[in-house]
């Protein structure tokens, strides 16, 4: 048995109240610790994770270790799970603070390391050993060094430690190895820079083998012993300074920089001088400036010296190396070398160390470089600007707006994007100032970077500027606003809307009113704001403000707009679709479809679709309401341009729906390309659709594909199609031209089943007759008249995934109200949510009817009356999972039996369409019939003996407990427990039981875990509190310790069952529990595994020490025991033997 560890030590608070929960008392043997821990991981969060470290740690040295040796050999098993708990322990016990849990790790992984036989699960825990090794870890992984498959990690581990003592400890392998090992002991050497030890590798550089001296070079020059030098430069001069596969010149490099590490500047200089004079070749531009490097850095008070000279080089490569290697060394006395230079230098090379200064920030040369500011080189000129720019910041902006005042227009773009870039107080000041002395083109430019740096504090400059005699400064001024405003000059923009009639100007001060209410956290009271001014100004400047609403969205703005639709004249009109199509959040939706429905203007049904198509694209949205929202849009388009658009965005919007919708499309010749390629990228995108219909529609695309890419599409859906599951798939359930397949409601199916056939035929030709009064087929649409009964399928169904479209059609009375039948019984709601007095503001989707499970959904999806909504309908077994408008609102709720409380809900039964109340439409219903095994029935014998079906494969009616996480699956008691997220709790029979006959099969995984419950208490642990039966993978690596009275069919605890006599894994075990006062039997597979009389443990206790108070318990409940495992279970019935 297995207990939920991270459930029990994080929400032990929540276990108190449910009563189905285990009880927090933990005595578990160390098998059984290892064995939960190992069920309930990965964890799924820091604190779970956490919790479970801290139970590795309880565990200790042993447990530990012995947990580690349930590592199967690779091939054999899994060990993903175990190696995610060991490598998650060795990080949290080497965070510092834990140094008992660190050393005990140690002694757990050199014990587990004794008994492991599998390398790689050996390598796997040597690798431990770099998170948490120290000097105690030295003798376990020692003896690794020579062995060739695990020498690698082992010396790693090594090198992590790096103390003297795993030095030596490497240097000592050394000795005795070859091969792979000796390879990885130079390399971890080289990792640690053992000095001692590059004598011993030195031998080893000229044997003959390239890998071994690739190798050793690269050790040596980690180590950086001056003895090598002779060796690692011959080496380098071997391979004529090429990069080749001994790597012998880059370690040389590596070598001359780790001697600068070490202090040996003088040998590290000459090796690098070296190589600048051997190295010459454009080809090694790259050893050569890694070489410049080195030889500065080893001689720093000649560092830019040697830098300078290396600037004259005709290598812009090796120029740019120098360049980049200057900036440590530059200071003022060096700064004064480097301009020196810059006065002797070709345009290029000035251009290049203007850049280098500029970017060091050499205020020193500064004036060298103020005086380049007007060069007639441009690249010089153009560095300089920007050098000047990054130097002297705002100290230079005068001299930056001179330049500016009588450039070039490409010059002055170069001087103003260096002064945005520009920091420093007072800035904007200076600009201002500036505008007073210059001509309009300075003046455009120059409010063009006030609009730049966002100057809020000169909105006087620019305002000063509005009234400009030079059109360009008054375009720009009006411009600027936008970009120099907060919401504090809102009077003032207001006044300026008021005083200007100019349409230009207007435009600029409406964006600058938007730009001002940017950002506010009080949408509520800018919104306000603006209404209040909309009634001061003139009728003709009222539209202006409905692109300002839109910019901060909202109903009362949304109101303002609307009306300004409904009474302006045509071009208002075409500005308030504008303004909704901008507007901040989705709400605008509505209305815009809403003129689209309404106009008889072709302009505005154009301008309110594509503004309504910009809002859904923008929306999140689930497929299924995107989709809606789409097809609303579709139903209004006239041009094929639209329309193309709308399929289009229909890709984005990918459901089985979709598929279908865009489907429709594939025979209209303006449309059947767009159509073919929506279709074909929905559904490769989904590889579960199937069935004859989509076949259909697959094979109309291929049709339809054309150009270039046409054959690539054919040959991907030609492939899809060939791999196509088997099976029907969806199918429809209305052809939208009349009600064949449908008929009328007679009754309810349990009045029906005891109808005489002739009463029940007459009842339904009776029914049919009224159902045509009552439903009619309208434009494709189902539609029910508000009078009359409930309309149901001719057919029959068990399991099914169910897709229909509805509406509830406003008639003004407040009485929408419907839904679906599922198996002849009530019901998934439908209903107008405005009806709070019923309780209908908590939304569609609900199971209405249920009294015991939920009935309400979870959240509320619904669209508004008038809207089309879509449920998907999710029925297997007695669950049902609906999702609205691709809003998940029922999670696996049982349906319960509205006709009869105490009987399951039927197995197979019609669907039917609800109908009272107000008017309702359904359109594209679908389904797809889910294959489900045939329900368990008790052999003739059985039911002379008495026994009673407790799970029959359809229904968990006579179970209570944990019936989330026990689900049915293919006809079986599914347990599915998420990992980190609990044991996956106990089912219990509602009823209790003494003595009887329980008759199951189940079906085992991998190390699965779970128990049968007897006796047992619905609170507190069953194990303890109860009995409980085991039901276990014996086989599992992780339960090779098990105490033979946890084996599977044990009463745990308590007294052993034999061993041996379960099936493969993956195969169906049959198991008879008989109970008779303290006699307890399992029959396994035939065979007695356990005949036991419980006496002697009531009296004198267990054979675990533990108390099991549960042994004296004369009746209790039944139950599957979850422990975190998946396991599945199918046919359980039982005889009730009485007390």
């Amino acid at each position: 048995m297995i207990k939920k560890i991270f459930f029990i030590l994080l929400t032990v608070a929540l276990l108190q109240n449910n009563a189905f929960a285990q009880g927090k008392t933990d005595q578990r043997t160390t098998t059984t610790q290892i064995a939960d821990l190992y069920a309930q991981l990965p964890a799924q969060n820091a604190k779970l994770l956490n919790a479970g470290m801290q139970e590795i740690s309880n565990m200790g040295e042993d447990g530990y270790a012995t947990m580690i040796g349930g590592m199967a050999a690779q091939g054999k098993g899994n060990n993903a799970l175990l190696e995610y708990a060991v490598g998650g322990y060795s990080a949290y016990a080497s965070k510092a603070g834990r140094e008992s849990a660190k050393k005990m790790s140690i002694r757990a992984y050199c014990k587990a390391l004794t008994k492991l036989s599998d390398a790689k699960n050996k390598a796997f825990i040597i690798s431990q050993l770099e998170l948490v090794g120290d000097d105690s870890a030295i003798s376990c992984l020692q003896g690794f060094l020579s062995d060739n498959q695990l020498s690698d990690p082992a010396a790693r581990a090594l090198v992590k430690i790096n103390s003297p003592a795993s030095q030596s400890a490497l240097l000592a392998g050394l000795a005795k190895a070859a091969g792979p090992a000796q390879l990885a002991i130079v390399n971890a050497l080289g990792d640690s820079r053992s000095k001692g030890a590059a004598e011993a590798i030195h031998k080893l550089v000229g044997d003959g083998q390239p890998e071994l001296k690739k190798i050793a070079l690269y050790a040596l020059a980690n180590i950086a012993g001056p003895s090598s030098a002779k060796i690692m430069t011959g080496a380098a001069e071997q391979s004529r300074f090429q990069y080749e596969n001994t790597n012998a010149t880059s370690s040389a490099l590596l070598y001359a920089e780790n001697l600068l590490r070490d202090g040996n500047n003088t040998l590290s200089g000459q090796i690098a001088e070296s190589f600048l004079k051997q190295a010459s070749a454009d080809n090694q531009v790259g050893i050569r400036s890694a070489a410049l490097k080195i030889l500065t850095d080893s001689r720093k008070d000649q560092g830019s010296n040697i830098l300078i000279e290396a600037v004259g080089d005709k290598n812009s490569q090796y120029r740019a190396a120098a360049l980049k290697f200057a900036a440590p060394y530059l200071n003022p006395s060096s700064t004064v070398l480097w301009v020196d230079k810059l006065e002797k230098s070709d345009a290029i090379t000035k251009a290049e160390i203007i850049n280098m200064l500029g970017a060091n920030e050499a205020k020193d040369a500064l004036p060298a470089i103020l005086k380049l500011l007007n060069s007639n080189d441009q690249p010089v000129r153009y560095a300089a600007i920007n050098a000047a720019a990054n130097i002297g910041q705002s100290q230079v902006l005068n001299n930056l707006l001179q330049v500016m005042s009588k450039s070039d227009a490409a010059t002055a773009a170069v001087v103003s994007d260096a002064i945005k870039r520009m920091k420093g107080d007072g800035i904007t000041s200076q600009l201002a100032q500036y505008i007073a002395k210059s001509n309009p083109a300075m003046q455009v430019a120059l409010v063009d970077l006030l609009a730049s740096r966002a100057a809020n504090d000169q909105l006087n400059t620019v305002s000063g500027l509005l009234k400009s005699k030079n059109p360009q400064v008054r375009q720009a001024a009006f411009t600027a606003l936008k970009s120099v405003v907060t919401s504090a000059d809102l009077p003032q923009l207001f006044t300026l809307l008021n005083e200007n009639s100019d349409q230009t100007a207007l435009i600029s001060l409406q964006d600058a009113i938007i730009a001002a209410n940017r950002g506010t956290a009080n949408k509520a009271g800018q919104t306000a704001q603006l209404l209040q001014q909309m009634e001061k100004v003139s009728a003709d400047k009222k539209p202006l403000f409905y692109k300002m609403l839109a910019s901060l969205g909202g109903t009362k703005g949304l109101e303002a707009v609307q009306n300004g639709f409904t009474t302006g004249d045509e071009q208002q009109q075409k500005l308030a679709i504008g303004a909704l199509a901008f507007w901040a959040d989705g709400e605008a939706a509505r209305p815009l479809i809403r003129i689209a429905r309404e106009t008889k203007n072709s302009e505005q049904l154009s301008q309110a679709i594509d503004g309504y198509l910009t809002l859904v694209r923008k929306g999140d949205y689930p497929a299924e309401q995107r989709l809606l929202l789409l097809r609303e849009a579709m139903s209004l388009a006239k041009t094929p341009a639209q329309q193309q658009q709308i399929l289009k965005d229909t890709e984005n919007a990918k459901c089985f729906n979709s598929l279908i919708f865009a489907g429709k499309y594939l025979d209209d010749p303006a449309l059947s390309a767009t159509a073919a390629t929506t279709v074909m990228n929905i559904a490769l995108a989904d590889k579960s659709y199937h069935g004859a219909l989509v076949r259909s529609l697959l094979d109309k695309t291929i049709a339809s594909l054309k150009g270039a890419d046409g054959e690539y599409q054919k040959q991907a859906i030609r492939k899809y199609l060939a791999e196509m599951p088997q099976g029907d798939g969806f199918v429809s359930m209305f052809n939208g031209k009349d009600l064949t397949g449908w008929k009328g409601l007679v009754e309810d199916p349990i009045k029906r089943s005891k109808m005489d056939p002739k009463d029940l035929a007459a009842a339904q030709e009776k029914a049919n007759v009224e159902m045509l009064d009552s439903w009619h087929v309208v434009n494709g649409e189902l539609l029910f008249m508000s009078h009359g009964n409930n309309l149901a399928t001719l057919k029959k169904y068990g399991d099914f995934e169910m897709l229909v479209d509805w509406k509830i059609i406003d008639d003004h009375k407040q009485k929408g109200d419907a839904g679906i039948y599922l198996r002849g019984s009530p019901q998934v709601q439908i209903w107008d949510n405005a009806r709070v007095k019923e309780g209908a503001q908590v939304g569609s989707g609900g199971l209405y009817n249920n009294q015991v499970n939920e009935s309400k959904p979870l959240k509320v999806a619904d669209n508004k009356l008038d809207e089309w909504n879509t449920f998907r309908i999710l029925m297997k077994g007695d669950r049902v999972t609906v999702y609205l408008n691709g809003e998940l609102v029922t999670d696996n709720v049982i349906l319960e039996n509205y006709w009869d409380r105490t009987l399951p809900i039927f197995a197979e039964e019609q669907i039917e369409l609800q109908a009272h109340g107000s008017p309702v439409a359904y359109r594209d219903v679908y389904i797809r019939e889910i294959p489900r095994a045939k329900p368990f029935e008790l052999s003739s014998a059985e039911k002379k003996e008495g026994f009673k079906i407790l799970f029959d494969g359809t229904n968990m009616h006579n179970w209570m407990g944990n019936t989330t996480d026990y689900v049915i699956e293919d006809g079986n008691i599914a347990i599915r427990p998420k990992p980190g997220k609990g044991s996956g709790g106990n089912l219990f029979t509602k009823d209790e039981y003494s003595n009887f006959v329980f008759r199951f099969e189940f079906q085992l995984t991998p190390g699965a875990n779970n128990g049968l419950g007897i006796r047992a208490p619905l609170e507190g642990d069953a194990a303890y509190e109860g009995m409980e039966l085991q039901i276990l993978d014996n086989d599992a690596p992780i339960y090779k310790d098990l105490h033979a009275y946890q084996f599977h069919g044990s009463i745990y605890g308590a007294i052993a069952a034999k061993k041996g006599f379960l099936k493969p894994l993956g195969e169906w075990n049959y198991e008879e529990v008989i109970v008779k006062g303290p006699k307890v039997k399992v029959i396994l597979n035939g065979t007695a595994i356990l005949d036991a009389d419980i006496t002697d443990a009531r009296k004198n206790g267990t054979v675990d020490g533990q108390k099991h108070p549960g042994l004296s318990r004369e009746s209790g409940h039944i139950g599957f025991l979850g422990h975190g495992s998946p396991v599945q279970f199918r046919n359980i019935r039982i005889k009730d033997l009485g007390k």
